[in-house]
This record gives C-alpha cells, structure tokens and sequence, in this order.
C-alpha cells in the first residue's frame, strides 16, 4: 500500500519534536503566568507580580527555541523565493489578516450589541477602560494591521515576527549556503 502523504516522506528528527513539545508546554505554561503580570490585582500586589515575573522570565526562552527550529527545519531554503514565499506566507498571511480583523471588530460589535466599553478591557488585558466602540476607531486600527500591532492584536505579535522571518530567510538562506562552518559560529 502507498501513502501520498508527502509528509510522510519527510524524516522526522526525534529531539527537535521533544524540543517542540517543551516549548509548546513552555507557552502554555507562560500564558498561565500572564495574569500574574497584566491584571490590576496583581500589580497592586508585590508577591504577585514577583512571582509571575520569575515564572514568565523563565519560560519565555519558549519563543527562542520555536525560532530556532524554524530555522533548523527551512534554513538554507531548497526553493525558489516565489515558491517559499507562496508556500510560507499564504499559510499564516491569509488567518493572520482574519484574526487581526476580527480582533480589532470586536469593540465596535460590543458597541452595536449595547455592552458596555468595559468588557473590551476584560477581553483585552491592555485596552482601556473607555476604549473606542466606534466603526471609524475600529476601521482606522484595521488600516494600520501591516504596519505596527495595537492592544487588540497583542495576542498576534508571534505572527508579525514569523512573517519577518519568512521575509528575510531567502536571503539570509543564501549566505548560510556559502559561509564555512566556522563563519557560522562566529555569527551565531
């Protein structure tokens, strides 16, 4: 029987998936520690804040490592630019502009269902109190989505990154190509 699952081709590398799974636990464990850190409760109490500033320092070495992998995985690129970068950008561009759009809606839809400004800070911890219901808010924050993130797209910060990543890993793909092993060390 033949699979055409072209991953199936691909070989996996034990420790990079023990990897990944560790800094996926590290992520989700880091999210716990974020209330200890952004809620009002825990900056008016010391123990709070100190401790959910050593749990998130520690844990933090999570987007590092998911970093590394990505390159350890993609880098040097065996494709054409157009080809990675239709391969690679689509895949997070096109759910990354959704979010982002649908993040940035939801102070003007709380706005049309009657709830009050206050229930966009309890969705997003840095909004404010009296955050903008409006359209015209909401459609001038969409504008600005290729440019710089805001306190409704915090949660999409990794994917800006990744995006910047994508952009420049051709490039960067073709000095990694022809530098000696000890350049690399050097740069590293």
């Amino acid at each position: 029987m033949q699979i055409s699952n072209a991953r199936v081709d691909q070989q996996r590398i034990a420790w990079v998936d023990v990897l990944r799974f560790i800094a996926i636990f590290m992520v989700i464990a880091i999210h716990c520690s974020d209330p200890f850190n952004v809620s009002a409760e825990a900056r008016s109490n010391p123990d709070f804040n100190y401790w959910g500033s050593i749990y998130g320092s520690v844990l933090r070495a999570c987007v590092p490592i998911f970093v590394m992998i990505t390159g350890l995985l993609l880098l040097p690129v065996k494709m054409s630019i157009g080809e990675f970068y239709k391969k690679r950008l689509l895949r997070i561009t096109v759910p990354f502009l959704l979010w982002s759009v649908l993040y940035n809606l939801f102070p003007w839809i709380t706005g049309l269902l009657g709830l009050p400004p206050t229930i966009i800070s309890n969705v997003f911890a840095y909004a404010a109190k009296d955050s903008s219901q409006s359209l015209a808010s909401a459609l001038v924050q969409i504008s600005l989505i290729p440019i710089k993130f805001n306190v409704y797209t915090v949660p999409m910060w990794y994917i800006y990154m990744l995006i910047g990543l994508y952009l420049y890993m051709p490039f960067f793909s073709a000095w990694v190509e022809k530098s000696t092993s000890g350049q690399q060390k050097v740069f590293l």
